[in-house]
């Protein structure tokens, strides 16, 4: 052997050479777990897609307002030339008090492989309003429209009403129509003519009641339109998400349903109990009333997208130490494997993620997580029974590879202690790799010692000789 193939050999064997080409293999397995992770992002969009298509055809998402009593009103304006124009504008007035009670029935549709979620509400809503008062702003008595007052009940999306109703207005029944769409407060909805509130004296409590059904998909909620705002619901869904601006005061959850009561005071938000249209943005914009919104979303548990992408953050950890199993395979024992063998224990690797992205759409995630390892495990298991050269060293890895699996599931399930668990076992791994490393020869000498110091400067001293 002439001495430039030795010096080859000699880089070829060299542990930082093959440290390098480890390294350069793992940063090359990282464009096929990309390539999953988007996979995982297009179809979780997808899901998205669908539940978006049903709800089109079934009802959006329902947020229920009001009611609101409007009483028109005249201003006199001078026009440019001179001349004094009458305008009409709104004056708004909320509930004293307001009670929503209802059950939502929850149904899942499928279409392919994916779920939505939609439900059918029965709601029953209660309150009062007090006489309206124009105390303020110098409108003459004349000036006020009483008999072309009417309430406005706000429906996010009219789609979903499925029956007609009525509404009680003191002892009278008031037909409902549509058409209740109000400028600054929302787009569409109910409208009911109010009659007799000319009659009515200052302090004269006004009671109203009305059933609704709706259809809707997602998420149910409520504006919090009372000085005291109570809405009480129950469902046989068992897995709610409280959201929006208020908390249920008392919820019960279980696997039969749930119950909520919210109590909210008109204190908690930011908008008053009565304004008028040219106030409107500034003491109510349609935004504060939105905001104020609060209800419950039937949350769907198709939590195997989300599971798979945290997997895939994992990836390069399980890179690493599987080729680092490899390596100190190589280090202690008497042969060498090539980067091809590397490259291709990497593929199975990356290749789990995308087994169970596939097994978990048609399978609880559990089930799909533990075929998906199972066949990753006896993959490398068996090749490494070849390139290893010992059924002992094929059962090793085959057990190291169960244990990360194995951490990793645990990672997976504990959300709230991920973090620790994980800096955890990340510490145990490093300790474990530097007990096992301890007496590696990283300088490739196999039995001398490295050097001590820097090699001395100068020419190497003359040995004196005698006689």
């Amino acid at each position: 052997m002439n001495p430039f193939q030795a010096e080859r050999r000699s880089i070829r064997s060299s542990p930082f050479w093959k440290l390098f080409v480890i390294g350069f293999l793992i940063l090359l397995l990282w464009i096929p777990l990309g390539i999953v992770r988007s996979l995982i992002s297009e179809r979780e969009g997808r899901r998205s897609s669908v539940a978006n298509e049903v709800a089109a055809t079934w009802g959006y998402s329902q947020t229920l307002g009001g009611p609101v009593l409007t009483v028109p009103y005249l201003v006199p304006v001078r026009g440019p030339k001179g001349e004094i124009n009458r305008v009409r504008q709104m004056a708004h007035f909320l509930p004293e008090s307001l009670k929503v009670e209802g059950t939502v029935a929850p149904e899942r549709r499928s279409r392919g492989i994916f779920e939505a979620v939609v439900y059918q509400a029965d709601l029953r809503s209660s309150g009062t309003f007090l006489q309206p008062r124009f105390d303020e702003g110098g409108i003459a008595p004349e000036d006020i429209l009483w008999k072309e007052a009417f309430l406005t009940i706000g429906v996010s999306d009219m789609r979903g009403i499925r029956r007609g109703t009525t509404l009680r207005w003191g002892e009278r029944a008031l037909p409902v129509s549509p058409g209740g769409g109000e400028s600054g407060i929302w787009e569409a909805g109910l409208r009911v003519p109010v009659p007799d509130l000319a009659a009515g004296a200052p302090g004269t409590v006004y009671p109203f009641r009305f059933d609704l059904s709706l259809d809707g998909s997602g998420a149910l909620s409520f504006l919090p339109f009372g000085k005291q705002t109570t809405v009480a619901l129950r469902s046989s869904w068992p897995d709610p998400s409280f959201a929006g601006a208020f908390l249920p005061e008392s919820r019960k959850v279980g696997e039969n349903g749930f119950q909520a009561v919210w109590n909210v005071a008109y204190f908690g938000r930011s908008y008053p109990q009565q304004w008028r249209s040219p106030d409107a943005e500034r003491v109510a914009p349609t935004k504060a009333l939105n905001d104020s919104a609060f209800g419950v979303e039937l949350y769907l548990p198709v939590d195997a997208y989300q599971k798979t992408e945290r997997s895939v953050k994992y990836g390069l950890l399980f890179l690493i130490l599987t080729f680092l199993t490899f390596f100190l395979y190589e280090v202690f024992s008497p042969f060498a494997l090539h980067p091809v063998q590397y490259l291709l224990v990497g593929s199975a690797l990356c290749l789990f993620y995308l087994l169970l992205l596939s097994i978990s759409e048609h399978v609880p995630f559990g089930i799909s997580y533990a075929i998906a390892s199972g066949a990753t495990i006896a993959l490398i298991g068996g090749y490494s029974w070849a390139i290893l050269r010992g059924a002992q060293r094929a059962l090793v890895m085959s057990g190291v590879l169960a244990l990360l699996y194995g951490y990793l599931y645990v990672l997976l399930q504990s959300e709230d202690y991920a973090l620790l668990l994980g800096s955890v076992g990340l510490f145990l791994i490093l300790a474990l790799v530097m007990y096992v490393t301890r007496g590696i020869d990283w300088y490739g000498s196999r039995g001398g010692s490295a050097p001590e110091g820097p090699p001395p400067v100068g020419p190497p001293p003359v040995a004196s000789v005698e006689g």
